[in-house]
């Protein structure tokens, strides 16, 4: 089995900002794994969404690369050696992202080599995938309204309104009057940006206005008796993403959530996703697929699990101003899984 891999630089269509970063453009690492399997070759792509935040960015997923190469770690690996990539990644510590990416391609040359979608070779039911949210990013008044208009005019009617700013209370109104209740379904995200007492001060605003669900609405730095407090008093359902990367974290989770979302770039591919599924509902919580600023490879990646999900944040692709790939494919919030093998999805030149 062979690794290539390439970078790949995507422009947001509008800058991004969140309560701790703007940024405008996105850089992932795209992966190709050729495998021969009984006599055929085949190729599998996967693709890295490093974030700062978890310690990784294009060139620590490139290096990481390069020492799987040096070091043979796919070496003897056919594609349906899941367990056996799981057990060799497991004894190198981090590049959660990096390892994503190899693990999403492995999936993508099952489904070539059977010539079934991930999704059906899983036996999931595509038509149970919930909605997505489309996501406004904190800006300025004026460019907010504008935002939300471009997306309720291609037919988004699941917003995801980023807060974390001193101007939180009138961004949140302007969005919501543009977006009417019950026509527009509305959820909040924080970014870790608040103390307890300033979640408790907005809260009464986001309930009356029907807000679905506030997404990890406390600093990080917080102790336990400050989410004690704020799942005993919110008014609304809790999410986690922040404080939820792995499995380990999900029992934490469950004492100071109701929800969590899951992002490949935290948990280190689908496969980790999957367990991470069945552990939230044990412990009877919601969930949510994300992402970052990404193509549509590793959007239609994650998608294969939505099926399993509560909830979809699958925007990233929709946010950048180019996307070179083809994969799920939305019809306002609404999307839809591809039905080729694989993760499904092509070049957008091919087309």
């Amino acid at each position: 089995m062979q690794l290539r891999y390439q970078r790949l630089t995507l422009p947001y269509e509008f800058t991004f900002t969140i309560s701790r970063q703007s940024n405008a453009e996105s850089t992932t690492v795209v992966v190709s794994l050729d495998a021969e399997y009984e006599g055929k070759s085949y190729c599998g792509q996967g693709e890295s969404v490093p974030s700062s935040f978890y310690g990784e960015d294009a060139d620590s997923v490139c290096r990481f690369y390069d020492q799987l190469n040096a070091d043979g770690v796919l070496s003897g690996l056919s594609p349906f050696d899941i367990q056996k990539l799981q057990a060799r990644f497991e004894k190198i510590p981090g590049n959660l992202a990096a390892k994503s990416a190899i693990d999403q391609a492995f999936y993508d040359l099952q489904g070539k080599i059977l010539n079934l979608p991930v999704w059906k070779l899983w036996g999931l039911d595509a038509t149970q995938a919930p909605k997505s949210s489309y996501t406004i990013g904190i800006a300025d008044l004026d460019t907010v309204k504008r935002k939300t208009e471009i997306a309720l005019s291609r037919g988004y009617d699941v917003l995801k309104v980023k807060l974390g700013s001193p101007q939180d209370a009138p961004l949140f109104e302007a969005i919501r009057a543009l977006a009417p209740h019950p026509q527009v379904t509305l959820r909040v995200d924080a970014n870790a940006a608040w103390e307890v007492q300033d979640f408790l001060a907005i809260a009464p605003l986001l309930s009356e206005n029907h807000v679905e669900f506030v997404e990890e609405p406390l600093k990080l730095t917080c102790a336990d008796a400050d989410y004690e407090r704020l799942k005993a008093e919110s008014p609304l359902p809790l999410m986690a993403d922040e404080s939820c990367h792995t499995l380990q974290d999900i029992p934490r989770c469950a004492r100071y959530f109701h929800a969590i979302n899951l992002k490949h770039t935290k948990t280190g591919g689908l496969t980790e996703a999957l367990r991470m599924i069945h552990a939230a509902r044990a412990h009877h919580l919601r969930i949510m697929l994300g992402g970052f600023g990404e193509s549509s490879l590793s959007v239609t990646a994650f998608a294969q699990l939505s099926p399993l999900v509560d909830y979809c944040d699958l925007d990233g692709a929709l946010l950048m101003g180019e996307d070179p790939y083809e994969g799920i494919v939305f019809e306002g919030s609404r999307f839809y899984l591809p039905h080729r093998p694989g993760l499904g999805v092509i070049p957008r030149s091919t087309r």
